[in-house]
């Protein structure tokens, strides 16, 4: 038994999509004893206007050309107070 004051589990989300075309995330975990969970999750989130959006062949292309895309941009000009977009 570990002396940590808490057991690290590694966590991966994932987006699903009802049939109405609504999004909901999954958690999946690992679990100490090997297993792995995967739960339904209604997580309140605000997403940026889609003209930020980056489109690229891999992630790490999408993340780089979202870096571009936001430079010189505060949190505030990604996500006004008002007509923000919601999940």
């Amino acid at each position: 038994m570990s002396d940590a004051p808490f057991v690290v589990q590694k966590v991966d989300w994932f987006q699903f999509r009802s049939a109405d075309g609504k999004a909901f995330f999954v958690m999946v975990s690992s679990l100490p004893n090997g297993f792995h969970t995967a739960v339904p999750c209604d997580v309140p989130l605000v997403r940026a206007d889609h003209s930020l959006m980056a489109l690229a062949a891999t992630p790490e292309e999408a993340l780089a050309q979202l870096q571009t895309t936001l430079a010189g941009k505060t949190r505030d000009d990604l996500f006004p107070a008002e007509g923000g977009h919601g999940a």
